[in-house]
């Protein structure tokens, strides 16, 4: 799966972002890492993050693209994060989640969990 997927790793001062696309969804994701969520803030013109630790988003006027920055790197968060993104992925293509038939759902999170956990861990 790895080579099927473009990856781009910038370094901006303190904060370190990467880039990835989301095989099959056509869909892409940057995430953050930064001391705090004040970059997210002005980027994307936010409303305050300062209590967040972390969030996701859609990235305002573009389709299937989306943020998901961090303060720190728990497992936990990842995976908390990691249930928006899904979601946000499923509403904006139109797919319905099932419960008796979630395989393409676990796979999505499984990837997408795995993505996020190898870029935070290696900052």
């Amino acid at each position: 799966m790895q080579n099927s997927i473009t990856m781009k790793l910038l370094k901006i001062n303190n904060m370190k972002q990467k880039k990835i696309e989301i095989p099959i969804y056509y869909c892409n994701l940057t995430i953050i890492l930064d001391k705090d969520l004040s970059c997210v803030e002005k980027k994307y013109k936010t409303m305050p993050l300062s209590n967040y630790g972390a969030v996701t988003m859609r990235v305002p006027n573009k389709f299937c693209e989306y943020v998901m920055a961090f303060e720190y790197t728990d497992v936990d968060i990842i995976a908390h994060e990691v249930t928006h993104l899904k979601n946000y992925i499923f509403e904006d293509r139109g797919l319905i989640l099932d419960v008796k038939n979630d395989e393409a759902e676990a796979y999505l999170v499984m990837y997408l969990f795995e993505q996020v956990y190898k870029f935070l861990k290696s900052m």
